[in-house]
């Protein structure tokens, strides 16, 4: 079953194009949009599994160097 996620994304000042760059090529990523208010970036993701959702959150989003910080969203 695909589950869909969302994650806001907090990053350095001025990276928020890069980031959005590097993760439209990650294969999980299904939208990407720029935000204005707390937080930076929205990422709608989907995935099969929860080591997946945790492989793509933790490694491949947090991994991005010009990100701070993220927030974590789940549907059911």
């Amino acid at each position: 079953m695909v589950q869909e996620t969302f994650v806001l994304i907090n990053c350095y000042l001025g990276k928020e194009q890069q980031i959005i760059k590097s993760l439209q090529k990650l294969h999980n990523v299904k939208e990407v949009q720029a935000t204005h208010g707390v937080y930076d970036i929205i990422v709608k993701i989907e995935t099969e599994t929860e080591g997946e959702l945790k492989d793509t959150v933790c490694s491949k989003i947090l991994g991005l160097k010009p990100v701070t910080s993220v927030l974590t969203l789940q549907t059911e």
